[in-house]
């Protein structure tokens, strides 16, 4: 550990800093419109969240009862990168307490970054959107050239962005794949329980699981301690 500790605090973005499930919903529904499905309310697509939209959209297929060969797959994927692109520009669902937390560790000299399973660009226009980009060191989202969440690749990249080491930072999320991230890379974990994952959240094994966002100082002071 260093005197100064840490010196980054790496955030998972989806059910974390941002409710953007409203946002889902809506892009899949109009992905998934053109075959003639049904549409998924909120509570729905909670359900079908983690591991990268075509993860989502494969579990709504199964979800419809919609058989779709590779290239009608693809279609669903483009078009729900388009809609999802296009929502998450309009800035919405930032969790309270979300721009207070994130001041007061960059006022504090702690450097943060981002994360995600959501695809890289898509990312960049949500924080942009949401006023908050300007406070990130280091975004990095599901792309062709890392693995995602829980392989330890993405947090590297984060950390070597920020020039920092595991010893040096704290992992915050609030699902199965971020704990398992932060694990896999030797990181300190801090998970939220307001987020999107099916399993239990205190059940997942984190160094502390929090209520709300204001708590996150509070839990970072006891893992320092």
């Amino acid at each position: 550990m260093t005197t100064r500790w840490p010196r980054a605090v790496i955030f998972d973005l989806d059910g974390t800093l941002v409710d953007s499930a409203p946002d889902i919903a809506e892009a899949l529904n109009t992905a998934m419109a053109p075959l003639g499905a049904k549409a998924f309310d909120t509570a729905a697509v909670i359900k079908l969240i983690g591991g990268g939209a075509m993860a989502a959209i494969d579990k709504a297929l199964i979800a419809a009862e919609i058989e779709a060969n590779p290239e009608t797959r693809r279609s669903i994927l483009q078009r729900f990168m388009v809609a999802y692109t296009d929502v998450s520009a309009k800035g919405r669902g930032l969790f309270p307490g979300a721009d207070d937390l994130l001041v007061s560790l960059i006022g504090d000299g702690i450097s943060c970054g981002i994360c995600t399973n959501k695809a890289e660009d898509v990312a960049h226009v949500a924080l942009k959107a949401l006023g908050i980009a300007h406070h990130f060191g280091s975004v990095v989202g599901a792309s062709s050239r890392l693995p995602k969440k829980p392989d330890a690749a993405m947090l590297r990249a984060n950390m070597a962005e920020l020039g920092v080491t595991a010893a040096e930072c704290v992992f915050i999320g609030d699902s199965p794949a971020d704990h398992g991230v932060a694990r896999a890379a030797g990181v300190p974990v801090i998970l939220v329980d307001f987020g999107y994952t099916h399993t239990p959240v205190r059940d997942l094994g984190a160094d502390v699981v929090v209520s709300h966002l204001r708590e996150i100082r509070a839990a970072i002071g006891s893992l320092r301690r």
